[in-house]
């Protein structure tokens, strides 16, 4: 990429890294990202096998809201992509601040799922796992947040870099859907018929 492509993917504001190079960098954030929730995924099956394992039966309606809020704000995105992708950057704008509008609110629908969980006594601590569905979807959380923060500089400029966003969110949202799954589809008698399957002895 030239420099005044590079300035123009920047919005114009001074140096930055090339198009290319930002995408890269984007894949191997979401491997790391990948590779570190498939690490609590494997955890959370271990841990399902012992006896004491009581799996979560009660799923509050603001995870539904959740995943309809997520599937909004990828979305939102992809508009923007487009809209940037036609050279109409203030239309782009308008579409990447509705998605992080839309960000916000799917964190805080996180925030009142909890209190709902803790409200059915699906406390943090009264089952192990309990523990992990705080852990994974704080972390999920944790990382919806953090790419907000990111995606300020690129609603400011209304570059390219909002095609990182769009596609960022767009793995945000399978991996939620992976989640959910985990959650709650999971059960101690399929991940006990996996193990022996495998052959890995189970308490």
């Amino acid at each position: 990429m030239s420099a005044n492509a590079t300035l123009r993917a920047n919005g114009g504001n001074g140096p930055a890294w090339p198009q290319g190079a930002r995408r890269t960098g984007l894949w191997v954030f979401m491997v790391v990202v990948s590779t570190l929730f498939g690490l609590f995924g494997v955890a959370y099956m271990m841990r399902a096998a012992y006896e004491d394992w009581r799996p979560i039966t009660y799923v509050p309606w603001q995870l539904y809201c959740s995943t309809g809020l997520l599937v909004l704000c990828s979305l939102a995105w992809e508009l923007a992509r487009r809209h940037v992708a036609a050279g109409r950057r203030d239309a782009a704008r308008s579409a990447s601040i509705g998605a992080l509008v839309l960000s916000a609110m799917f964190v805080l629908s996180q925030l009142y799922a909890w209190q709902a969980m803790t409200a059915a006594d699906y406390g943090v601590a009264a089952n192990p796992a309990n523990s992990f569905f705080y852990l994974i979807t704080g972390l999920h959380a944790v990382h919806v947040m953090g790419g907000m923060v990111a995606a300020a500089f690129a609603v400011r400029k209304a570059g390219e870099a909002i095609g990182l966003c769009a596609q960022y969110w767009h793995f945000l949202f399978v991996l939620w859907l992976a989640l959910f799954a985990l959650l709650f589809m999971v059960t101690p008698d399929l991940v006990r018929a996996f193990c022996s399957t495998i052959g890995i002895p189970v308490r």
